[in-house]
């Protein structure tokens, strides 16, 4: 009895370890969209407003990727076969009053560390949930270096632990101003088999 109680914690313990590899194409990943809550929009000429940001945009940008799969191909960007849709925890974080999106202070393009990260994942409300997920946490967005910076972070869905999280730079690029921001999260999205291979090799 004892044997088969230690076999029973071990074929547990391989199968925890093996939902949680980021980098097996058959495991299923859980997208949870865009997270705006940290964002840093560093303005030059721009009239946006912190509550167009959060009351239109915010929303925008996280529709246009679940209406438009074929040209914001998360699977295929991440190499897994699988990826579902489940927005509604970083919906929820997005939606939060706060103040400060806007800025002009050019500095703060780069202004989060991996335990900022980890602490926004811990406040995901995931009803449960368990398994891979992926979130793509919007850290700045910059008209002057026609760019955004996008911390790319994987976690474990049940206990909301960050698995591996990086930040990546998207050149930005499109018609209008949803568009044009949109832009940089399909440049992340290209960009993103290299970096994967990149990252598995612990790079």
């Amino acid at each position: 009895m004892k044997r088969l109680l230690i076999l029973a914690a071990l074929l547990c313990s391989f199968a925890a370890t093996r939902a949680q590899d980021i980098f097996d194409p058959s495991q299923p990943v859980t997208w949870l969209g865009l997270d705006f809550s940290s964002l840093r929009f560093i303005k030059s000429d721009e009239t946006i407003t912190d509550h167009e940001l959060q009351e239109k945009y915010f929303p925008g940008w996280n529709e246009l990727i679940l209406n438009e799969p074929k040209k914001y191909d998360l699977a295929k960007a991440i190499n897994h076969d699988v990826v579902e849709n489940d927005i509604d925890a970083v919906t929820a974080a997005n939606a939060r009053s706060r103040n400060g999106f806007v800025s002009k202070v050019s500095t703060e393009f780069e202004h989060l560390e991996e335990a900022d990260i980890r602490q926004m994942v811990k406040k995901y409300d995931l009803k449960g949930k368990s398994g891979i997920g992926l979130v793509f946490i919007v850290e700045s967005m910059s008209k002057a270096r026609e760019e955004a910076s996008i911390w790319v972070t994987f976690i474990n869905m049940g206990t909301r632990e960050v698995l591996l999280t990086k930040p990546v730079a998207g050149k930005s690029g499109g018609f209008g101003f949803r568009n044009y921001w949109a832009g940089s999260v399909a440049k992340v999205l290209k960009a993103l088999p290299d970096y994967m291979k990149k990252w598995k090799k612990g790079k």
